[in-house]
């Protein structure tokens, strides 16, 4: 029963990833052919400065929200629970208020160059920080169409800004900025209405101080500990270009960063059957407390999630190169080199996300932070004994080794919580299907790399589909494997 909601949901959300993806794709073909890759830098490094404060402002709030949504839905504490959100928002709200303006004020004293970068990011900062509180309530209260038009047309009208700034007003890479901000200023107020229907942000009920102080410490204790979480993943996502800026320049910067958006929209693909359709039913099966069935419920995700992710891979090791040079501009392009690590990481990454699914549960999220701030810190090793030696390619390698630590940390924690459990061997015929489909595929060589790339995906996705579903259907047909929950 879950499992097949669970499949369903995938395809559900798999527009709001697909669309982005293409967004992604024009995205680093216009702007890589009209600005240089030291311009692009800076665009990727204000981008990294951004991600984490915005996690710091708002994950300590947006994670128990969306973890409790369910819980407190279904019980006698709904309108506790919207006490708790209204609370959150202001303190949101100042917080980012705060930020902005001490960046602003830091500017005119002493970066007055980078005001016009400063601003929007401010802006960006504000409604991203608001959005990232709300967000999680669409997947928790299974509302795919909202989040749908969200994903698909927010990134549309970032796009649409932005050419229209740079083409029609002046080719200045702060208006990449300004886009993401507008953008986001744009479809908040949507996203509130929504949210304003799911739950009455106006209730005028009286709910007793000391019942909501008992509430709210719950929803503290586990969302600052998520907060600290989600900032070290953010170091792991971005503290690479930190790095790459410290040794090899704004340049490099640029043309890692180009390559890794270009790539990052596949990431929607790999994260969507994780954090769209997944956590949503582990939270509701959660309610009843029925560990057996969690177990079960996670190995099976686990495993279609494996479907799904190591075509993925095969198919980004296929189409790298051709894919950087339809989609970037000539100096950019080289670095296709660091797409393939980039997916492995982002895959394992995303496996991750299942594993420590038990410690959430249990509200043992300190684990978790002890461990992602492990990989953070040998992640920041790595990449300063690395980088300076084999340049931008080693940080993408250096970011999938992190990853993969604390994914084999989770699995061997997980022991203690609710298990994880990795069916490894049903697993590598998926691994051995995509490597032949590969090896199979690469023997196309076409002059016009358009074909090419379109040849060879064509018969990769083929093949790798038309074999794993095959295997998938004897798996079930013999009983091997049983997704009846």
């Amino acid at each position: 029963m879950y499992v097949k909601k669970f499949i369903i949901d995938i395809f559900s959300y798999l527009p709001s990833k697909l669309i982005p993806l293409l967004i992604s794709f024009l995205w680093s073909y216009i702007f890589t052919r009209i600005f240089t890759p030291e311009q692009y830098g800076i665009y990727g490094l204000v981008m990294a400065i951004t991600g984490p404060i915005v996690t710091v402002i708002t994950e300590w709030a947006a994670q128990p929200i969306g973890r409790f949504y369910s819980e407190y839905k279904e019980s006698d504490f709904q309108l506790v629970y919207y006490f708790i959100l209204k609370r959150f928002t202001k303190i949101v709200v100042l917080l980012s208020i705060i930020v902005v303006l001490s960046s602003i004020i830091w500017g005119c004293f002493f970066y007055q160059n980078y005001l016009l970068l400063i601003i929007p990011a401010g802006l960006s900062i504000i409604f991203n920080a608001l959005s990232s509180l709300y967000m999680p309530i669409l997947p928790a209260s299974f509302d795919s169409n909202s989040f749908r038009k969200q994903q698909i047309f927010r990134n549309v009208f970032r796009l649409v800004i932005a050419a229209f700034l740079v083409f029609e007003i002046n080719s200045n890479i702060a208006f990449l900025i300004w886009a993401d901000a507008l953008s986001s200023i744009i479809f908040f107020f949507p996203l509130i209405n929504t949210i304003k229907k799911k739950i009455n942000l106006k209730e005028k009920n009286i709910v007793k101080d000391d019942i909501i102080q008992e509430h709210i410490r719950r929803f503290y204790s586990y969302g600052f500990s998520m907060m600290f979480w989600f900032f070290s993943s953010q170091l792991l996502y971005v503290g690479d270009r930190f790095v790459i800026q410290y040794f090899l320049g704004e340049k490099e910067v640029g043309i890692y960063t180009a390559n890794y958006m270009l790539i990052s929209g596949v990431s929607g693909l790999i994260s969507a059957p994780i954090t769209l359709a997944a956590f949503p039913l582990i939270m509701k099966l959660w309610i009843n407390r029925d560990e057996k069935k969690m177990v079960k419920a996670i190995k099976d995700m686990t495993f279609i999630f494996s479907f799904i992710s190591i075509g993925v891979i095969g198919g980004t090791y296929l189409i790298a190169k051709p894919l950087a040079i339809i989609s970037l501009g000539k100096e950019f392009n080289t670095g296709y080199t660091v797409m393939f690590p980039i997916v492995l990481g982002l895959v394992v990454w995303q496996a991750s996300m299942l594993g420590h699914k038990g410690m959430e549960l249990k509200e043992c999220t300190w684990i978790m932070t002890r461990l992602i701030a492990l990989a953070a810190c040998v992640n920041l090793i790595l990449n300063f004994l690395f980088v300076p030696i084999y340049g931008y390619e080693a940080a993408a390698w250096v970011t999938f080794a992190s990853y993969f630590l604390y994914t084999i940390l989770i699995w061997y924690k997980s022991k203690n919580y609710i298990k994880w459990e990795i069916d490894i061997f049903k697993m590598i015929p998926f691994i051995g299907i995509s490597i032949i489909g590969v090896f199979i595929s690469n023997s196309i060589e076409i002059e016009n790399v358009y074909i090419e790339l379109i040849s060879k995906a064509s018969l990769f996705s083929f093949f790798y589909l038309f074999l794993s579903v095959l295997y998938l259907f004897i798996l079930k047909k013999y009983r091997i494997v049983n997704f009846n929950i």
